[in-house]
């Protein structure tokens, strides 16, 4: 499989473990709700968990020592623009993350409804030296 069809896949399948875990339901009741196949979803899930923890072990990433001190070339900072909504949302709206990427003090939480551009840079800035 290259590399384009398993990215296309695995956001598909991203999607649909997200619909799953916000619905409240159980796996396999959601599944047969949804007319998904239950070994393809566990299936994609054992996928994405792997990927996610290989992607958690990335030597590139910067690693924190005991003491909590980043060497000279892991405390360079990288920057992303980001446009905010000329509107500023309700601020009693409540923001629900359909993905959280935890990297030790970093946490980043994302919605489906992110740019393949914004993703592309969080990305980059995550796999930056």
């Amino acid at each position: 499989m290259d590399k384009i069809t398993h990215q296309i896949r695995v956001e598909h399948w991203t999607r649909i473990l997200n619909e799953c875990m916000n619905s409240g339901m159980s796996k396999t009741a959601w599944c047969r709700a949804n007319g998904i196949s239950e070994k393809q979803f566990f299936y994609w899930q054992r996928i994405l968990r792997r990927e996610a923890y290989e992607a958690s072990q990335n030597p590139s990433l910067p690693a924190v020592t005991e003491t909590g001190q980043l060497s000279a070339v892991q405390q360079s900072v990288s920057f992303a623009e980001i446009k905010l909504p000329a509107v500023l949302p309700d601020a009693s709206s409540v923001f629900h993350p359909d993905l959280v990427i935890r990297k030790g003090k970093l946490v980043l939480e994302i919605s489906n409804s992110a740019s393949a551009e914004l993703l592309s840079r969080i990305g980059g800035i995550l796999h930056a030296e």
